[in-house]
């Protein structure tokens, strides 16, 4: 986290008791992230890199976005950012396209898993 706060000093992330359907949120206008505390900490870790895109974008996701290009746009980027293409050909071999395991193994949602595996479809058929 110190290493966050030294890159963006600006930008506040804090914990709080979301609503249940979110686990976290990016607010432009006071430049914050809320995490659920709720969640485990690989979840946080996934929240705060896709949250840090919604801020890299400007999206402010404090008025809801669930089904929108932004929304889309940010888990795609978030997938890309946390699963190296290597050993996600490793894990997936290792454990037979095995979502759960693989994710374990990354230390990533199972979503960021589902994500990553629509940008290698969308992939091969460019």
């Amino acid at each position: 986290r110190m290493a966050l706060y030294n890159a963006v000093p600006d930008l506040h992330v804090s914990s709080a008791l979301l609503p249940d359907d979110l686990d976290g949120i990016y607010c432009l206008d006071t430049d914050t992230i809320l995490i659920d505390r709720r969640i485990t900490w690989t979840r946080k870790r996934c929240t705060l890199i896709h949250e840090l895109v919604h801020r890299k974008h400007g999206d402010d996701t404090s008025q809801g976005c669930n089904g929108c290009r932004m929304e889309r746009r940010c888990r795609m980027e978030t997938a890309r950012m946390l699963v190296n293409p290597m050993e996600y050909a490793t894990a997936e071999y290792a454990y037979g396209g095995n979502a759960w395991n693989i994710a374990d193994d990354l230390n990533v949602t199972v979503d960021v898993i589902h994500d990553y595996r629509i940008l290698l479809r969308d992939t091969a058929r460019a």
